[in-house]
């Protein structure tokens, strides 16, 4: 999936869908071995960013990802802040980085991306 692809996506997930990922995303911190391959994950892919040499196009990717997420949210009803929300931007804005970057970071794209395929909007996510 491309970057555009996906920002636009994340504009059509439901409340539902974000409550869903949520719980995805915490049940990933129950576990230390989880969490320690999250964590992996998302260095890898800032490492990626530095070495293509394209962290302000990581940054303009991460900040509009986040704020579809919530824009989307706050125009379906959801009262802000929200935890769950939160928890998905903040994930939505890591895969985008991710995204940037390409290839180079593919196997860590698809972990953190695991669980997001399963919704029709960002299908072919991790693929």
């Amino acid at each position: 999936m491309d970057l555009d692809t996906f920002h636009r996506a994340l504009d059509l997930l439901t409340p539902a869908d974000v409550r869903r990922l949520a719980s995805d995303l915490a049940a990933r911190s129950d576990s230390p071995a989880d969490e320690l391959a999250t964590r992996r994950a998302v260095l890898g892919i800032e490492h990626g960013v530095r070495l293509a040499h394209r962290r302000a196009e990581a940054a303009r990717a991460s900040t509009a990802a986040s704020q579809a997420v919530v824009a989307g949210a706050k125009r379906r009803g959801v009262p802000l802040p929200d935890p769950d929300v939160t928890r998905v931007a903040r994930a939505a804005a890591q895969i985008a980085r991710g995204l940037v970057v390409g290839g180079a970071v593919a196997a860590e794209v698809r972990f953190l991306a695991e669980g997001w395929q399963e919704l029709g909007v960002v299908h072919g996510l991790a693929a």
